[in-house]
């Protein structure tokens, strides 16, 4: 019952704040209808060298490549296309090499790290490419050695790159800071210690803002992919279902962080300068709008375990990639140990009390 009353509560005081409304719904809202507006439809084409290698498989993807929109694949020899690389005529070359037949084939992809948003587009087209030839031969996950982070070919645009990314940094916006800065106004203004005094457990309160937190974010969930889709034709090849799981871990661990942040930020003031601290990095980080792999390899090895990583990761893997959930396990994990770890600190952290509040009560029993 008290649980219940706090759900609420706490959902009729987001509804009341203009303020919070725009950032949890407006925001990502104009956020997607922008990056669509610039990206979506006026991206250009993308240029693709393909160095054949005597592989046969460099049949098959040049082949493949028929069914995918707004790239043209130009067939040569890798040294004339790399200098076309380096004159920014091409986005990327594909080079196959002949393997034996027990062997994965190998394929090396090279860019120029200086066009983030177009090599990592084409990158993670060719990626989708290979995938999708896999599935259509039945052969062995590790048939084609590249590492690289990809989702699956098919229309597949910077959008339905973007959108998972832009899902996933909504998440994380909206779940630290919709937590920890009421939730340090509320200590601030005495209410935490009022509720301290009555039967209503720390669990039961914390609960009921997490929960409403996490409808929100299943409210951005709907209104980004509705967007997407219907704006600027993003595929949704996955499963809905697993999603909305991905969504329910990714909120919940981002409200365990903002938990965190509302257990270190002493006053309403530091709680913004603390959670953009870890939020900022994240977001550029953590491939919500390009991949990092130009990036020098100590940072990508940061970027590699930020929780916003598995959350975007999962949520591209499903959504555009159309991976089930066993696929995307290491995520899925990873992002419960991440809201196991920050839900601890978080304990550690917690004070009913603000500690100016501590302070002045000190100073009245040393006058006393």
């Amino acid at each position: 019952m008290a649980f219940r009353a706090l759900l609420w509560a706490n959902t009729r005081m987001q509804l009341r704040n203009r303020s919070a409304l725009f950032w949890h719904f407006a925001f990502p809202l104009v956020f997607m209808v922008m990056f669509g507006l610039i990206f979506g439809r006026g991206a250009g084409t993308l240029h693709i060298g393909l160095v054949a290698g005597n592989s046969e498989w460099a049949e098959h993807f040049q082949a493949a490549f028929g069914e995918v929109e707004g790239v043209k694949l130009t067939r040569g020899e890798q040294g004339a296309l790399l200098e076309e690389l380096k004159d920014r005529q091409v986005h990327v070359v594909v080079a196959f090499t002949a393997t034996e037949a027990d062997q994965p084939v190998a394929v090396e992809l090279f860019y120029d790290p200086g066009e983030m948003l177009a090599s990592g587009t084409a990158r993670a087209i060719v990626r989708g490419v290979l995938d999708g030839i896999t599935r259509r031969v039945q052969a062995v996950p590790e048939m084609f050695a590249v590492k690289e982070t990809g989702v699956r070919a098919g229309s597949l645009t910077f959008m339905s790159f973007l959108l998972p990314g832009v899902l996933g940094m909504s998440i994380m916006f909206s779940s630290m800071f919709g937590v920890a800065f009421p939730l340090v106004m509320e200590r601030e203004q005495g209410i935490l210690r009022r509720v301290k005094l009555t039967p209503v457990r720390a669990a039961v309160f914390l609960g009921a803002k997490s929960v409403g937190m996490t409808i929100i974010a299943f409210v951005q969930a709907v209104i980004i992919i509705v967007t997407g889709v219907a704006l600027f034709d993003v595929q949704i090849h996955g499963s809905l279902a697993a999603a909305a799981l991905v969504v329910l871990l990714g909120s919940s661990m981002m409200v365990a962080l903002g938990l965190v942040v509302a257990g270190v930020a002493k006053r309403l003031e530091s709680v913004d300068s603390i959670a953009n601290a870890i939020a900022m990095p994240m977001m550029f980080l953590a491939g919500t709008f390009f991949a990092i792999d130009g990036a020098p390899g100590w940072l990508q090895a940061i970027a590699r375990v930020m929780p916003l990583t598995y959350l975007n990761s999962a949520l591209r893997d499903v959504l555009v990639g159309g991976q089930v959930l066993v696929d995307i396990l290491p995520s899925l994990a990873a992002m419960v140990a991440c809201a196991l770890i920050f839900v601890a600190m978080a304990a550690y952290f917690f004070r009913w009390e603000s500690p100016k509040n501590q302070t002045g009560k000190k100073k009245e029993r040393n006058h006393a």
